[in-house]
């Protein structure tokens, strides 16, 4: 069974963060290609997993950059390779599967906004859903977009949000995209806070303080979820 996997960066600091801690503690091997440095993609048949994570790209951009990302994520797809993708992975996923992206009415940022968390409720395919085993429903979760997706009827909703509806996308048996960030850790927050120009209007003390909060229950959930991922696709 092949299991390396490949991590596609959008941006350099949207890095994997616990989902890295995570391969390295099972020795799953993995190559990281960085998109906003170099456009070059490897075989795709080299993998058995493809992880795609965010970016301030619109999976609607017409650069070369995003059009070969999309008919990467074709060719994964048919190829019947895994795919996991977080905020623009997600997005790009939904796009290359027929589905659609458009501005959010609002964007979400950070933990919070007018002071109440954002929260995931799972939907009734969710619940039964075994990625979501032993996380329960209701989370907080950490965000950082300003599109949303339009569904077709190949991707299941698993899970919804207040401001934005549609958060976590489930395609087939073994592709999932996540509109927030689980893999969050305390070196990948302060780096995006020192980077992330969507963090530089609001309130990094109490971006802090929120994250203080629960950052072990975070981390926790973080890792039960991918690492339920990785025992649906075999990897584990």
């Amino acid at each position: 069974m092949n299991k390396n996997v490949l991590i596609i960066l959008n941006i350099a600091h949207e890095n994997p963060g616990l989902i890295s801690e995570l391969l390295n503690q099972y020795k799953i091997k993995y190559d990281i290609i960085d998109l906003s440095q170099k456009i070059e993609f490897p075989h795709v048949k080299k993998y058995g997993l493809i992880l795609i994570l965010g970016g301030p790209d619109s999976a609607n951009d017409k650069s070369e950059k995003i059009l070969r990302e999309l008919d990467f994520i074709k060719l994964a797809i048919k190829k019947n390779i895994p795919i996991f993708g977080i905020c623009l992975g997600l997005q790009l996923l939904v796009k290359a599967s027929g589905g659609d992206v458009n501005k959010n009415p609002t964007e979400e940022i950070g933990f919070k906004m007018n002071n109440k968390w954002f929260k995931i409720k799972l939907t009734d395919v969710g619940k039964r859903d075994v990625i979501f085993n032993n996380i329960g429903d209701n989370f907080i979760v950490f965000q950082l977009h300003g599109e949303t997706v339009g569904l077709n009827e190949r991707i299941k909703l698993l899970g919804t949000g207040d401001f934005c509806k549609n958060q976590v996308i489930k395609i087939g048996n073994y592709h999932y995209g996540f509109q927030f960030h689980f893999e969050v850790t305390d070196n990948l927050l302060l780096d995006w806070i020192s980077t992330a120009p969507e963090l530089k209007n609001i309130d990094t003390n109490q971006l802090l303080i929120d994250y203080n909060q629960i950052k072990r229950e975070y981390f926790n959930r973080g890792k039960d979820l991918f690492l339920n991922y990785l025992k649906i696709i075999r990897f584990i």
